[in-house]
């Protein structure tokens, strides 16, 4: 096999079109490209070009990991998945994930710690609702362990959660007492703060 014809695309310049024997053979980046020293004239044996369309696969999984990577950070579950679906074999998805580490562009750590400054920033919510989100993340669980409390303390949920009840008494301080202190105690549970403290919570400020 002789490579005949090497053309940059024009739809993509940063990727070549490789004709071998007269005919349309593949395609490749601008780093296998220059990685391979492709050039017309090159004698091709089966073996090298399977070794570069291999090349090719593992170019090509690593940069759509980082195009995925680069709208906001991501957790390692959230790129494997997205990886996932685009057809990569687990082989070329673990060398990206590996890459993407080596370059500082992936910790699951500082993902989950950043998540849980957001979510309380814009709208707290209590630790297990926080855990169940991170645990949907991929997050492993050592790691969730091991951040939680950083954001949490007995005083600091209770804090939140009474910031929490006291929003919702406002919206239906219309209701009967027993009805409020139901509506307040459910809401505090659906918003991931324990059972006792949401009970407490609410018996604090609806006195039937």
């Amino acid at each position: 096999m002789i490579i005949t014809k090497i053309e940059r695309q024009k739809k993509n310049k940063t990727r070549f079109s490789v004709f071998v024997d007269e005919q349309y053979a593949f395609s490749v980046s601008e780093d296998v490209y220059a990685r391979f020293l492709l050039h017309q004239g090159q004698l091709l044996t089966e073996s090298e070009r399977e070794k570069i369309q291999q090349a090719e696969t593992e170019s090509s999984v690593k940069r759509d990991a980082l195009r995925f990577r680069s709208y906001r950070p991501r957790s390692e579950k959230e790129i494997v998945q997205n990886l996932q679906k685009k057809g990569y074999d687990e082989s070329n998805i673990r060398q990206a994930i590996q890459y993407l580490a080596q370059n500082q562009l992936l910790n699951d750590e500082e993902f989950a710690k950043m998540l849980c400054r957001d979510r309380m920033t814009l709208r707290p919510v209590g630790k297990s609702s926080m855990k169940q989100l991170l645990f949907k993340k991929g997050i492993d669980r050592n790691i969730v362990e091991r951040i939680l409390p950083e954001f949490y303390t007995v005083e600091s949920e209770l804090a939140l959660a009474l910031k929490e009840a006291e929003r919702k008494l406002k919206r239906v301080a219309s209701l009967p007492e027993q009805t409020k202190k139901k509506r307040i105690y459910e809401h505090l549970v659906r918003r991931g703060y324990d059972s006792s403290l949401s009970l407490k919570i609410a018996s604090q400020l609806v006195k039937e």
